[in-house]
């Protein structure tokens, strides 16, 4: 079937996402020189938000793939 691979394919970009969320918010805001002397508390809790939010995508989706293996070997 296609399922699988779609959730895969789905996983997959959910959990680019939260890397890319979590290097350009999370780990920006320590950088010195790329962001101001100030630590932008909003924009470091936003970019924790949502890389927790896409793994948790992420983590479903691919949770889908193991659900429907495990039924079928009941």
């Amino acid at each position: 079937m296609r399922i699988k691979p779609q959730r895969k394919i789905i996983s997959d970009f959910f959990l680019d996402g939260a890397k890319i969320i979590f290097g350009s918010l999370v780990v920006g805001v320590f950088i010195p020189g790329a962001a101001p002397q100030k630590i932008l508390w909003p924009t470091l809790a936003v970019g924790i938000t949502m890389t927790i939010l896409f793994l948790v995508i992420a983590n479903f989706s691919a949770e889908g793939d193991n659900m429907k293996e495990n039924s079928t070997n009941l």
